[in-house]
């Protein structure tokens, strides 16, 4: 499940259970307070509970329409004091008590302490501003539901029934539901809040303490080993997969960064080292035409020539120097074409073959492709890798006769060229390596010069080209070179295809 559907529905119950709880305890308390004070239960009781008032004066009513009843019918039973002690009694049950006055004066007071300020403020006689069955409201000192009662004496006293309740008793009963509400809400914020801090911390506190462990150790170097999170949500999990990305991708780019340098200072020794080759015999032809060793003009021109050979060779390791560089930094245009590769390779074979006739080899060509066969390529950038495969079989051949074909064959969607020689070979352990830059096998450098940039020069162009390139080779028994070329479809054949 991600993160944030899992933070909504810890956040849905740290807002509903408040409210819940809430709910419950108004609910809970109120029918416990009103079940303690006989209160009905029945439908229309929690609207007695949530209205106090109306609760306490729903609560002395039977005992009100008694005192009124008894008014009319016997008015001296308010003089006997065991009835008003028993009506006091069930009073009290009410959280009431009962007063009765007679002539302005108090003959009985069911509470053992009665503030005179109240009393003061009890109505006088014949008091009509309210309805009394509902009473009135008196504060100052405490809080009282007051229902008064008038009626005469038998001896023509007048007399006030008042029935007291206390609403100082009830409110406890209200202030404690609010006390455990509070703390009840307050009870579960904290398991809420708790529980989201050691929320965070597992989703997103204790995985990114990880991740920046992670990226201190890439820092300092380290790039062998990933982060590992065992917590933490599907976002941090992809964060984390893409963060162990990032450090193979840079771990591979600095490897990269580490061969490509290598290959560079091999580079640079080979040129060197093929340079100093060069150098050296002009040195000693040029010494040998200044001290007089050629003291004939046939020396003087075998001399000559020599020298001319070798500037040659430095000339075309300088060339391929410069050419991959261009390739190696993507600077060398390209001009793609279609070509009729049936026509381009007779013009090839002509050259080839009498350049390959001047060094002595025996050469064959064999073409499977239809006569119209187009291709994409570039032409004079094809032309250099055919040139540069033929003279490595012709470099590294130590045949009395050695032979060079090209063989073309067509396929669906490619044409592929063989480029097969008799030379020394290429052992096993070699043959993975030879499109490698600057990579030479030590029987060819023992055998031949070279930069070791021509077959790394072949793999470039021909990927350029979209193709593939590739050797097989036996020790001794010679190599052969493919590589192909994609072909120009008809859109009909095109279509066809897909």
């Amino acid at each position: 499940m991600k993160t944030v559907n899992k933070i909504r529905l810890i956040y849905l119950p740290a807002i509903v259970l408040p409210i819940l709880v809430m709910i419950v305890s108004i609910a809970a308390l109120g029918v416990g307070y009103m079940r303690i004070n006989d209160a009905d239960i029945s439908s229309g009781s929690f609207e007695r509970f949530i209205n106090p008032l109306n609760t306490m004066n729903n609560q002395t009513r039977e005992i009100y329409k008694e005192v009124e009843k008894n008014i009319l019918v016997n008015s001296e039973i308010f003089e006997d004091q065991e009835y008003l002690e028993e009506l006091n009694s069930r009073l009290k049950k009410k959280d009431s008590y009962l007063i009765v006055r007679k002539n302005q004066k108090i003959v009985y007071q069911g509470k053992a302490q009665v503030e005179p300020e109240l009393i003061e403020k009890l109505p006088q006689y014949g008091n009509k501003d309210s309805d009394q069955d509902r009473g009135f409201f008196v504060s100052r000192p405490g809080n009282y539901l007051v229902k008064q009662q008038d009626f005469r004496y038998t001896d023509g006293g007048r007399g006030s029934v008042f029935l007291m309740t206390d609403l100082g008793t009830v409110l406890p009963h209200y202030r404690n539901i609010f006390t455990q509400l509070f703390f009840a809400v307050v009870g579960v914020l904290i398991l809420t809040s708790t529980y989201l801090s050691w929320f965070m911390y597992k989703e997103f506190i204790g995985p990114i303490r990880q991740l920046k462990a992670g990226a201190e150790r890439i820092k300092d170097g380290n790039l062998d080993n990933d982060v590992v999170i065992n917590s933490g949500g599907e976002e941090i999990r992809d964060l984390c997969t893409s963060f162990n990305e990032m450090r193979a991708e840079l771990k591979d780019s600095i490897d990269a960064r580490i061969i490509y340098e290598k290959q560079n200072r091999d580079l640079i020794s080979n040129i060197s080292h093929d340079l100093k080759t060069p150098i050296t015999a002009i040195k000693g032809y040029v010494e040998g035409i200044m001290d007089g060793v050629a003291d004939t003009p046939e020396k003087i021109d075998r001399y000559i020539k020599t020298i001319y050979n070798k500037a040659n060779d430095m000339d075309v390791l300088i060339n391929e120097l410069s050419l991959y560089s261009k390739i190696d930094s993507n600077t060398i245009p390209y001009n793609f074409d279609r070509i009729n590769i049936n026509a381009y390779f007779k013009d090839c074979v002509d050259e080839i073959g009498a350049d390959l006739e001047q060094r002595g080899m025996l050469f064959s060509y064999r073409n499977y492709c239809s006569s119209d066969v187009m291709v994409t390529a570039d032409p004079e950038q094809l032309k250099r890798v055919i040139n540069n495969i033929i003279n490595n079989a012709c470099k590294y051949n130590n045949k009395a006769k050695g032979k060079v074909s090209i063989t073309l064959t067509e396929f669906d969607r490619k044409v592929q060229v063989e480029i097969k020689d008799n030379g020394i070979g290429i052992s096993k352990e070699d043959l993975p390596h030879i499109f490698r830059r600057t990579y030479r096998a030590d029987m060819s450098r023992n055998s031949a010069g070279g930069s070791g940039l021509g077959l790394s020069i072949c793999k470039k162009i021909i990927e350029e080209h979209g193709g593939e390139i590739w050797a097989e080779s036996k020790l001794r028994a010679g190599t052969t070179i493919f590589f192909t070329l994609n072909k120009v479809l008809d859109q009909s054949k095109e279509k066809k295809h897909e």
